[in-house]
């Protein structure tokens, strides 16, 4: 397992989220991403929404609600916000509800409130098992120039049922239809991470961040599309070692098509996180981080309300820090029911 909950924005709910919902508790992202992380809740549900959003149907509310059960097999069960890997393969239950609300007062104006709550339970190291309760609340309203838009989420977690982890983020984002294939969204965020039950003597790891997320999204005719993002976030901590400022960019390639008549999306993607830390000089020591992340999913839908979902992703963390430096294989396969 890996606890971090991709960066969430209104647009993408994670980037690689797929069948792996790797928890980023960065977010972005995740939050509950998947930038931002990645989201959920397919992972490119929302960005076909914030390009086409001016052509769908007004409706004034709606309710929409998901749930999802798969089992997960990880060549490596890890806690990457604790700079922690077991070095130890398992397998686990992975579980998924979310509820989602949205207001249309007008064609134009959308706000959207969702609560979900995602479950990782492992076979053997139960002590890696995480819990993960979400609430979001977002606005946007479309004018001529440009979509602009407001989020907030929140989440706590919980890790071999005791609280672990609280994580708040807000922001604000503008998003742009250019031609009739392009669509730009750029986003700011304000993120505050509290950890709890800190065993006595360890660092204090509660942070406080900014971040700027940029995102590309071009539809080619036959609806499939390829994204891109950038990303910069600069994290200050309590405590100076886990000052770090960080970029990255994320692709990722969706192609949709049908097998004996029903519909099937592949999806390539691939993340890149580099991380500065604060040198011997600024009270830190001087760490650096590379992450790559390699992931390939397909979601097939076998009813109107029903997708299988398969994925596997590939991670390779290098870091001057022994614990954050490992590599991890997750395989995951489930069932998606949705309405």
């Amino acid at each position: 397992m890996n606890t971090q909950i991709l960066q969430h924005s209104s647009t993408t709910n994670n980037l690689i989220r797929g069948g792996r919902k790797r928890l980023s508790l960065s977010v972005a992202a995740v939050l509950l991403g998947s930038s931002a992380a990645y989201a959920d809740s397919g992972s490119h549900s929302h960005n076909d929404e914030d390009a086409n959003h001016t052509n769908a149907k007004h409706q004034t509310i709606s309710f929409s609600g998901s749930g999802y059960l798969g089992y997960r097999s990880d060549s490596n069960v890890s806690v990457s916000e604790l700079d922690t890997n077991s070095g130890v393969a398992d397998g686990a239950v992975q579980s998924e509800a979310q509820l989602k609300v949205l207001v249309k007062p007008t064609a134009k104006w959308e706000n959207v409130l969702s609560v979900s709550q995602t479950n990782t339970n492992y076979q053997t190291l139960s002590e890696f098992d995480l819990r993960l309760t979400t609430l979001s609340a977002s606005t946007s309203y479309a004018f001529e120039f440009a979509k602009l838009g407001a989020h907030y989420y929140h989440a706590s977690a919980e890790l071999d049922g005791r609280d672990f982890l609280t994580y708040q983020q807000s922001g604000l984002s503008v998003g742009k239809l250019l031609g009739q294939r392009t669509y730009l969204r750029v986003s700011s965020d304000l993120i505050d991470k509290q950890f709890e039950n800190t065993p006595e003597g360890a660092p204090i790891r509660d942070s406080e961040a900014a971040a700027v997320r940029s995102d590309l999204f071009y539809f080619f005719e036959g609806e499939d599309f390829f994204q891109i993002a950038l990303k910069y976030q600069n994290e200050d901590a309590q405590n100076n070692v886990f000052d770090y400022t960080g970029i990255g960019m994320d692709l990722a390639y969706t192609y949709p098509l049908a097998v004996f008549s029903k519909p099937l999306k592949l999806t390539v993607a691939y993340q890149l996180d580099v991380r500065d830390y604060a040198s011997e000089q600024d009270g830190g020591i001087g760490r650096e981080d590379d992450r790559h992340v390699v992931e390939m999913s397909a979601d097939y839908a076998i009813h109107n309300n029903v997708d299988i979902k398969l994925s596997t992703q590939y991670g390779d963390f290098a870091s001057s820090v022994d614990g954050a430096n490992y590599q991890e294989t997750i395989a995951e396969l489930g069932i998606n029911v949705h309405f």
